[in-house]
Parts: structure tokens; C-alpha cells; sequence
């Protein structure tokens, strides 16, 4: 059995340390990537001449170590002739969380705006100097904790 370098250890576990790290959509977005490809057996180098890279940076892509920007992905899908969303399906519905809070502060906050006391603040404050903004966010604050 022969023995490993050091230099070989050390790159084998930090290769398993550094794919533990890779975010699971990445590595999901970049294998939906790798089977449409297979699918149309096309080489990774045909797919990075479509959009303009090389095929060592599809190789990134596939393994999920280089995240794929939004722009990279549109012309991927383009060039693989899928949708964009053909990259997500397999993954869990985003907002499953307990967002109901922060929706419910959002819609007060928009309806809030949209009425004619709300757009006289966002006027006034907006015509504030921005040194100045702070402070007044400061004494509403104040207001709002103490029943003047």
C-alpha cells in the first residue's frame, strides 16, 4: 500500500472540507446544470463557448464551487434551452419560514405610505439634510417609547 505525501493529505481534506462548506443550492443549481448538459450531450466546453467562458469554469459551476451569478444562469438556460426555473426545481419553496410577522409590518408599513400623512413624512424627512435624518429618526423614537 503506498503511503501519502503530506502535500496529498492535506489536499484530499481540505477538498472534503471545502465541499462540506459549498451551499446546498449551488451544488443542486450546478448538478441541474451537469444533467441538462448530459442530456443534450453537449461537452462543457461547447456550453462555455455558448456563453463566453471556459470549460473549466463550467466545471466550477457543475461542482457548485463557484456560485453561478443571476446573468451567467439566464444565458446558460439559454444556450441548455430550459427555463431559468429549471435550475430550482428540485429545491424547497423559499418563505416556508415563519415570515407571517414580517409580512404583516410590511403591508402596515406600505399601506401607511400610500395615505397622505405618510407621504407629507416621507417628504419632509426626505428634504431633511442627512446629517439631520438620524437625529430626527432618534426623536421619533423617543415619542414612540414615551406617552407625551
Amino acid at each position: 500500500m503506498a503511503q501519502r505525501t503530506t502535500a496529498q493529505a492535506l489536499a484530499s481534506s481540505s477538498t472534503i472540507s471545502d465541499a462540506a462548506k459549498l451551499h446546498p443550492v449551488d451544488r443542486e443549481v450546478g448538478n441541474r446544470i451537469r444533467v441538462r448538459r448530459l442530456q443534450l450531450r453537449m461537452s462543457q466546453a461547447a456550453l462555455g463557448a455558448g456563453i463566453g467562458v471556459s470549460f473549466q469554469q463550467i466545471q466550477k459551476y457543475e461542482s457548485g464551487v463557484n456560485r453561478v451569478s443571476s446573468s451567467v444562469l439566464y444565458a446558460i438556460a439559454d444556450v441548455l434551452d430550459v427555463p431559468m426555473t429549471h435550475f430550482f426545481e428540485k429545491l424547497p419553496r423559499p418563505g416556508k419560514g415563519n415570515t407571517k410577522g414580517i409580512i404583516q409590518r410590511a403591508d402596515v408599513r406600505q399601506d401607511f405610505v400610500a395615505t397622505t400623512e405618510g407621504q407629507r413624512l416621507v417628504d419632509a424627512f426626505l428634504a431633511l439634510p442627512q446629517k439631520t435624518r438620524s437625529k430626527f429618526v432618534a426623536l421619533i423614537e423617543v415619542f414612540g417609547r414615551n406617552d407625551l
